[in-house]
């Protein structure tokens, strides 16, 4: 609410509640004393008025206050004078009046004009430059409307607050308070606040150079700003200072283009000729570093023109700075001094800090002779200021920490009473704590029975896996020795038998040669036989070499073999692959799990698929392993539904193996599934041992 009607209410109502005894004069006395005081401080305004005469009527106006009997309106009084710090020059008079109001206040209780009066304490400070005075006055006013639940002014003093830690350079504390304000002002719908708020947070992610923090702040300190009345000249200032961001982060033609918006306000020029200057020299900055000198000093001399009718020193400082750069920039180095050292008398005057930590480092590069007494200049400022700046966010520290530590104890004095209030409730609390307890350590039993079930049938089927994958290795193993004994029993025939028998042969050649007729048929008929057996051993020994030397498809074997113990008489069971392939070389990893996928998929598809038959194909792609099982049954929609256990197990065993997987499957038209294993798979094609 705005002071001024607030006091004007509460005059109303002070006078209604005087009425019962005099009302005619206390409301006389209450409109002429309010009046007097209104025609004492406009004729204090005046230009011509001298400083005697105005003390003389600020005491009129004191001691008309002081001598009010009643104690409310006495404190009306004081709270009006001291809600006009324009109208008491004098600082040591108006700090009796502002005692007088807080004092009056104090006593009558009425927290609200209390509140206000610290308000206007902390504003007098701000006006002399004290801020930790400031802050703290500021600080005591939010402890009290706070504690009357007056959001909006609360949200007012954290927003105060901020914009005194953002000029000391306390940015964290800054923030935070500005945030809390933002919370106030969201929850009373107060759109012109929220646009101060947002646009404060943007000055302060400025200054620490988080330029896109600080670009989303003004663009929702502008989107607030739209829903008030009357945005248009505020909506400048909002524009320029986007504008400075795109300058600082170098983007110089967002930058001109958003300061040439400023310029384009309807009528600012009359309504805000501060603004309509620092717009100009904003525009004729961004065009200088943009490199684009065309008209940049026109734009300089307007704007310090603007600013010297207006006596905004700092401003005025600041323009001076960036003519120097814009006569560097030109090779006028004797101008550029000229103007630096204007700049810097003016930042003298103007108290600006800052301008002159800036100045002095420019000027001691144009003054190179100089540059010695300019640093160290730079360098005593500087640390005087982070020094005063250290102190005072100490300051602020312990008054923002004596702030908390009020609103712990008001927390706390509310917490006793809500425990109070609901001791009757304690016993209802307990029993279902207790309840709620044996309930948990109930779940909490169960879940403990179930998920050592389900480790004992993980570790279960890890078993099964690693007996299976040994059986599979055993088999190997005897196939290979197998092997081994049939190539020895071939080599011993082929190399010792029928070696021997060759032998005889030739031997019985020989006695053929020298004998009758008679031994000669008789000897033929031996070497006859001979020939016979040497024949049939020749053929038992190719066909042991060639059993030897075939591969032994153990894994294959294993999914044949499932597929034939298929209970199901109904279901024909297919199964292709190329023999050609080595199949037992694949990992034992890929066998076991491939061999469990086809299992589960086939035991699957007997229980619900109705199928009349199941088919099974390996076939290799490059390095890749290629499995398909595909059945005729009913089929289902694989988009409706949740996963179930089968699914799951295929996901977890293809992501072990590194694979995919594809389930295509229309209802009433069977289901496919496809596995698609990445191996390197080293081909052996067998070959027939021909001796």
């Amino acid at each position: 609410m705005n002071k001024s009607y607030f006091y004007i209410i509460i005059l109303f109502l002070l006078c209604l509640s005087c009425s019962k005894t005099k009302p005619e004069k206390v409301i006389q006395e209450t409109y002429t004393t309010i009046d007097s005081i209104s025609v004492w401080a406009s004729e204090s305004n005046k230009p011509e008025i001298k400083k005697e005469d105005k003390l003389a009527l600020q005491l009129k106006a004191y001691n008309l206050a002081k001598n009010i009997g009643n104690d409310s309106l006495k404190a009306l009084y004081f709270s009006n004078l001291s809600y006009n710090p324009n109208f008491i020059t004098d600082s040591l008079l108006y700090r009796k009046v502002n005692e007088q109001a807080k004092l009056l206040n104090k006593s009558i209780k009425d927290s609200s004009a209390l509140g206000n009066a610290y308000w206007d304490l902390a504003f007098f400070f701000e006006r002399y430059n004290v801020k930790d005075s400031a802050f703290y006055n500021y600080s005591e006013a939010l402890d009290i409307f706070n504690s009357i639940n007056d959001k909006s002014s609360t949200g007012q003093m954290y927003l105060y607050m901020a914009v005194i830690q953002m000029k000391i350079k306390d940015y964290i504390g800054s923030e935070a308070n500005t945030v809390k304000a933002i919370e106030y002002f969201k929850s009373i719908d107060d759109n012109k606040k929220l646009s101060d708020s947002y646009n404060l947070l943007g000055i302060v992610l400025n200054d620490l150079e988080e330029y896109e923090k600080s670009l989303s702040y003004y663009n929702e300190a502008l989107y607030y700003l739209k829903k008030t009345p009357n945005f248009n000249i505020r909506e400048a200032t909002l524009i320029n200072n986007i504008g400075v961001i795109y300058r600082d982060n170098e983007q110089y033609l967002l930058a001109i283009e958003n300061f040439e918006n400023v310029l384009g306000t309807n009528n600012l020029f009359v309504k805000n000729p501060n603004l309509y200057a620092k717009a100009l020299s904003n525009l004729a900055t961004s065009k200088l570093y943009n490199k684009d000198t065309i008209d940049v000093e026109n734009l300089f001399i307007k704007a310090i023109e603007i600013k010297q009718k207006e006596n905004d020193l700092g401003s005025l400082a600041s323009s001076y700075y960036n003519y120097a750069e814009y006569k560097a920039y030109a090779k006028d180095t004797l101008n550029a001094i000229i103007k630096g050292k204007e700049s810097e008398r003016l930042a003298y005057a103007g108290n600006s800090n800052e301008q002159l930590l800036k100045i002095w480092p420019y000027l001691a590069v144009l003054e190179k002779e100089n540059a010695t007494e300019y640093f160290k200049k730079f360098t005593a400022l500087n640390d005087s200021l982070q020094k005063e700046d250290r102190k005072q966010q100490n300051k602020f520290a312990r008054i923002r920490f004596e702030t908390d530590e009020f609103i712990a104890e008001n927390i706390e004095l509310e917490s006793e009473k809500e425990v109070l209030s609901k001791q009757k409730q304690i016993w209802i609390g307990i029993a279902t704590g207790f309840f709620l307890l044996g309930l948990s350590v109930y779940i909490i039993i169960n879940q403990r029975a179930k998920n050592q079930k389900l480790r004992f049938d993980q570790q279960q089927q890890a078993n099964n896996q690693e007996i299976f994958n040994l059986m599979l290795m055993q088999k190997q193993k005897v196939d290979e020795v197998k092997r081994l004994e049939q190539k020895r029993i071939s080599e011993e025939l082929h190399d010792g038998v029928l070696g021997k028998m060759l032998g005889a042969r030739m031997i019985l050649t020989g006695l053929n040669k020298r004998a009758t007729d008679e031994a000669i048929q008789e000897k033929s008929k031996a070497l006859g036989s001979l020939q016979e057996i040497e024949n049939e051993i020749r053929s038992i020994s190719h066909e042991l070499s060639h059993s030897a030397y075939q591969k032994i498809n153990n894994f294959t074997d294993s999914v044949e073999t499932l597929l034939a113990n298929n209970k199901n008489a109904n279901i024909k069971t297919i199964f292709h692959f190329n023999e050609d392939e080595n199949w037992d070389s694949l990992a034992g990893d890929i066998k076991i799990n491939v061999y469990r996928i086809i299992q589960e998929t086939f035991q699957n598809a007997i229980k619900h698929s109705k199928c009349t038959y199941f088919e099974v194909t390996f076939y290799r792609n490059d390095d890749q392993f290629n499995v398909i099982m595909s059945d005729n049954g009913i089929g289902y929609n694989i988009n409706k539904g949740k996963k179930g256990i089968g699914i799951r197990n295929i996901t977890s065993r293809m992501d072990k193996l590194k694979g995919t997987f594809h389930i295509d499957s229309t209802e009433g038209q069977g289901t496919t599934i496809s596995l698609n294993i990445p191996v390197n798979l080293k081909i052996k094609i067998s070959t027939n041992n021909n001796t």
